[in-house]
């Protein structure tokens, strides 16, 4: 008999567990709460783990094809002067990229399709159940043998179901958007490599990140009570706090999307016939860039393991014992650099820590 599964949340770590589900011969629907599926945020890292997710799926080489591979990582001051720089790819060989959201969203989705995964756009959930039914705003009652919330750091699937072991905000707020790259002056090597430029003194942050030959992602960011993070935003405060960085600055959007560090632990992963992955379960702040990895990481395990159990409980239980471990070992990093964000006098950052090389190094469990 044909199995079924009611996926909440058309995100990475959705339409991962939608796609590797399908691909086994399940019956998948992705329900998708806004009207048209779209990437929020600008640039987006992924290391070789969200690669490997990738290629088993078949998206990878659309991604590779808009895709920007820089060959080192930089850390510098407000002026230009050099604060450390460390290889890529990792000793080791492991590899990060940098793309657009949109461009990922892109490849997932035309996976996704390509492989039978139906997506119900304008349906809400409101609330799951252990036995395997998903309830959506519409009063549609969705039942299946496996129901997944992958729905996002406000998840109602979590929620509704009591899994919400805590939640922090950190003080550190952020913009992320995109800039066209022909305003980036091409001297100083600055495609070659990711940049974080620190201005020490105001505790300002700019993130400088080309994803392709078109786009540059840039995350600026500062204490949530900075007056340079007020709207409109002032391009003047950012250029002057940067001043190499001037020609990039000089034109910021007056709104653009607003966030947070924030990290979500839950109690379990799983209740019954239910699941959380992604952001629901484990998200983390963004300073490793492993949020996606993970989250597509642990989503392709999960339709794995219930793919191959007859006992779906039992199977998300296995799973989440399989693969927690690992991802709170990746939050524990992540949580680490909010808490100590800025560069040192004196203290330059060369070499990559032991946490964030075994983590790149961390793959998918074998088909």
């Amino acid at each position: 008999m044909v199995r079924t599964a009611e996926i909440v949340g058309a995100g990475f770590a959705g339409l991962t567990v939608a796609t590797e589900l399908s691909r086994r011969g399940w019956l998948v629907r992705v329900h998708e709460a806004r009207e048209q599926v779209r990437a929020f945020g600008a640039g987006i890292f992924l290391w070789d783990n969200g690669m490997r997710v990738l290629a088993e799926l078949g998206a990878l080489d659309r991604v590779l094809a808009c895709c920007h591979e820089a060959e080192w990582w930089e850390e510098r001051d407000a002026e230009g002067a050099e604060l450390g720089r460390r290889p890529l790819p990792i000793p080791g060989g492991s590899r990060m990229i940098t793309l657009t959201r949109r461009d990922l969203l892109v490849a997932l989705m035309g996976v996704a399709r390509a492989n039978g995964v139906v997506i119900r756009t304008g349906s809400h959930a409101v609330s799951a159940e252990p036995e395997g039914v998903l309830n959506t705003g519409d009063g549609a009652r969705w039942t299946a043998d496996l129901v997944v919330g992958a729905d996002g750091i406000r998840s109602a699937v979590r929620d509704s179901l009591g899994l919400l072991a805590g939640h922090e905000r950190f003080d550190f707020g952020l913009y992320r958007f995109l800039v066209p790259l022909d305003r980036v002056p091409s001297a100083g090597g600055r495609w070659r490599a990711y940049v974080n430029y620190w201005n020490r003194e105001h505790r300002r942050r700019v993130l400088y990140v080309p994803c392709n030959d078109r786009d540059l992602y840039l995350l600026i960011g500062a204490h949530v009570s900075d007056e340079a993070l007020r709207t409109p935003l002032d391009a003047s405060l950012w250029c002057e706090s940067f001043p190499v960085l001037r020609q990039v600055l000089a034109a910021l959007p007056a709104a653009p999307r607003y966030d947070r560090y924030e990290v979500v632990r839950a109690r379990e992963w799983s209740r019954g016939k239910v699941a959380i992955v992604g952001d629901a379960a484990h998200a983390m702040p963004p300073t490793i860039g492993q949020g996606a990895g993970s989250a597509m990481m642990n989503a392709i395990n999960l339709a794995r393991t219930v793919d191959a159990a007859a006992d779906i409980p039992a199977a998300l239980r296995a799973w989440e014992a399989e693969n927690r471990t690992m991802t709170e070992r990746t939050q524990q990093e992540s949580v680490a650099i909010a808490r100590d964000l800025f560069p040192r006098d004196e203290v330059r950052r060369d070499d990559w820590t032991d946490g964030a090389l075994s983590i790149a190094r961390n793959v998918p469990r074998a088909t």
